[in-house]
């Protein structure tokens, strides 16, 4: 119910509890399982026991987040989720969209010149909420300030990190299905990757290419990110833009390292390969290659459930030392995917997660020599109950093109 002016009562618009049999109450259940928790002692990163700060709700603010436990897909959202309640508000904008995408929540739609701090305020208030958990991670000390002079003294708001992302690691069927989708569109752009870049060609011009077929010939809502295209000496920048340098000016065989993805059904896939064009390999780059390759099926093979992250990157890491090229490898092992490319958890040297079925990751050791190249080969991966399902199929053998 659209909610007049911000002067007036909001009781109106908070319309019955949200039962738990619509889309979404898993999510949101599980939410509340992670804010009673706040009720409990934790531990700090030295193993000491630290004072529980429990809330009664949680106030979600970061749009992945909103879109997570709802399915909104608009611009401007937040959702108050308490023990029993789960208010969804949005602008005038989005009456219509919201009554289609969220129509289990409990809904606040603001008419134009409503502020929408003010009006969550309001319904905490009615909600009979005096300490609400804000997404600390997410909001900036201005945007907390303009937050907090809307509520009265006697509500305490305390910061709060990961609660929603802690639930994203672990993908449900649908996800995991839309992910699939994602990465068959990566696996394709590989496949045209083997059958296009040519000597001669650009960096610059191979990876618009590649967007072009992602989205047209694939139908990717988007690219999961800024492809990143890499040849010969450039092919050592771990994270380096495409750039007017022609594949092959060096004038013998090079690296070519392109690290892509596309974003299909809200999910996103990411993929990494290296070729050799200009001719056959040399020796030193083969070494390389298979270097790489080896740590990573090491790596592959370390993934089960009970595993700490940091374990697996150290599998992967010692096995690029024992060759020689451990100091080259100046990044972690890889990171969770989902709707956003770099979603939680981490596989690095600090990583103390405990992997779980249902984690989606990417797995991605590299090695760079700088004036020489580099190598990455990434995988995106499910955790099993026994160990792992490698989801990307595109061939890993060095592929000379």
């Amino acid at each position: 119910m659209t909610v007049p002016d911000s002067s007036k009562s909001l009781e109106a618009a908070i319309l019955a509890p949200v039962g738990e049999g619509f889309r979404f109450g898993q999510r949101v259940q599980g939410l509340r399982e992670q804010i009673a928790r706040t009720a409990l002692p934790g531990l700090d990163k030295v193993g000491n026991q630290t004072s529980p700060e429990p809330v009664e709700a949680l106030l979600v603010t970061h749009l992945e987040n909103t879109h997570y436990l709802t399915g909104f897909t608009g611009s401007n959202a937040l959702v108050v989720v308490s023990s029993d309640r789960a208010v969804f508000v949005t602008d005038g904008r989005y009456g219509v969209q919201s009554a289609a995408e969220v129509p289990g929540f409990e809904r606040v739609v603001l008419s134009p010149g409503t502020d929408m701090g003010e009006a969550t305020a309001e319904i905490t208030r009615r909600l009979g909420l005096k300490t609400i958990g804000y997404e600390k991670a997410h909001l900036t000390v201005a945007a907390f300030e303009a937050l907090r002079k809307n509520f009265p003294e006697t509500t305490t708001l305390v910061g709060k990190i990961n609660l929603v992302e802690t639930l994203r690691r672990i993908k449900d069927a649908d996800e995991i299905m839309a992910m699939r989708a994602a990465v068959v569109v990566a696996d394709a752009c590989f496949e045209f990757i083997r059958l296009t870049a040519r000597v001669g060609m650009t960096e610059r011009e191979l990876a618009w290419r590649m967007e072009v077929f992602m989205r047209q010939a694939q139908g990717a809502e988007r690219l999961s990110f800024d492809s990143i295209v890499g040849s010969g000496p450039n092919s050592a920048l771990i994270h380096g833009r495409p750039t007017d340098r022609t594949i092959g000016e060096s004038g013998g065989p090079e690296f070519l390292l392109c690290d892509f993805g596309a974003q299909l059904g809200g999910y996103c896939s990411d993929l990494t390969r290296t070729f050799v064009l200009g001719g056959p390999p040399t020796e030193p780059m083969r070494t390389l290659y298979e270097a790489v390759r080896a740590s990573q099926q090491l790596a592959l093979d370390a993934i089960r459930p009970g595993v700490l992250g940091k374990d697996v990157d150290a599998v992967a890491r010692e096995s690029l030392t024992r060759a020689g090229f451990g100091e080259s490898f100046a990044h972690g092992l890889g990171h969770g995917l989902g709707r956003v490319v770099h979603d939680g958890p981490a596989l690095s040297q600090k990583s103390d997660v405990v992997l779980e079925a249902g984690m989606i990751l990417t797995v991605e050791p590299g090695a760079y020599l700088e004036g020489f190249g580099g190598v990455r080969i990434e995988d995106d991966v499910l955790v099993t109950e026994s160990g792992c399902e490698v989801l990307t199929k595109s061939d890993k053998e060095l592929l000379v093109i």
